[in-house]
């Protein structure tokens, strides 16, 4: 599956609560950090996901594609059309030089952005930053609808922005604190698993950011894929310890 750019623990958790039109709630979660039980049941959760729902996988290809795209934006390319597929695939296409830092920079965001996602989202959390997360996600993924081109990855987009931002306007503190902590997870665990499927993917033949990576570099492209293994291992390991802590 090619995703290239084309050129304090166990304390009870609770919140400030406003009203708002219509007798709905909006809750404000600050300085509160979820119970152990509820970080365990929800990385649970979050891995049973990742190793069995097709959802999973699209969570992690629009965070995929929004690395390329924020990486090529912030390299001084123009982004000109993010595609997201309904099997999970997705495509960045982008305009500027053809070699370069840019170019670089572009392909290798692409796996490293649900890892680097998860752990500041972990560490948010960690911190009791529960609507900074949401916040944080929402305009995230409002900046990547507007350069999603196709009607499938745009509704997409359409539906995670309504559930995070549901979840912060209208639902109870505890089941932001569920929904964020699932999410966390369900980033941490499916970077090691997005570049399992990238190795599988490669022995079959077709190109891939490993493979551009390899072009750009002259590293061979295996080697690619152990650098974004170890350092998603990596960020599973320090979001979860942030988690647990």
């Amino acid at each position: 599956m090619s995703r290239v750019a084309a050129s304090g623990a166990g304390r009870a958790y609770g919140g400030r609560m406003g009203g708002v039109a219509g007798g709905a709630v909006a809750v404000v979660l600050d300085a509160e950090t979820a119970p152990q039980a509820v970080v365990l049941v929800t990385g649970l959760l979050a891995l049973v996901a990742v190793l069995s729902t097709v959802w999973a996988e699209r969570i992690d290809a629009v965070v995929h594609e929004g690395g390329h795209a924020l990486a090529a934006f912030l390299a001084g390319r123009r982004v000109l059309a993010v595609l997201l597929a309904r099997d999970g695939s997705g495509l960045t296409l982008s305009f500027g030089r053809t070699r370069g830092f840019g170019v670089f920079v572009t392909s290798i965001a692409g796996y490293l952005a649900p890892p680097i996602a998860g752990v500041c989202s972990a560490a948010l959390l960690a911190a009791g930053k529960v609507t900074a997360v949401l916040i944080l996600a929402v305009l995230g993924l409002g900046w990547l609808l507007l350069v999603t081109v196709n009607r499938a990855g745009a509704l997409l987009v359409l539906a995670l922005i309504a559930s995070l931002a549901g979840a912060g306007r209208y639902c109870p503190g505890w089941v932001q604190v569920w929904y964020t902590y699932f999410l966390t997870w369900l980033l941490l665990f499916s970077g090691p698993r997005s570049v399992l499927v990238l190795h599988r993917a490669r022995r079959r033949g077709g190109g891939s950011d490993a493979d551009a990576l390899a072009e750009q570099t002259h590293i061979p492209a295996l080697l690619w894929v152990l650098a974004f293994g170890a350092f998603s291992i990596w960020c599973t390991l320090k979001g979860a310890a942030l988690l647990l802590g």
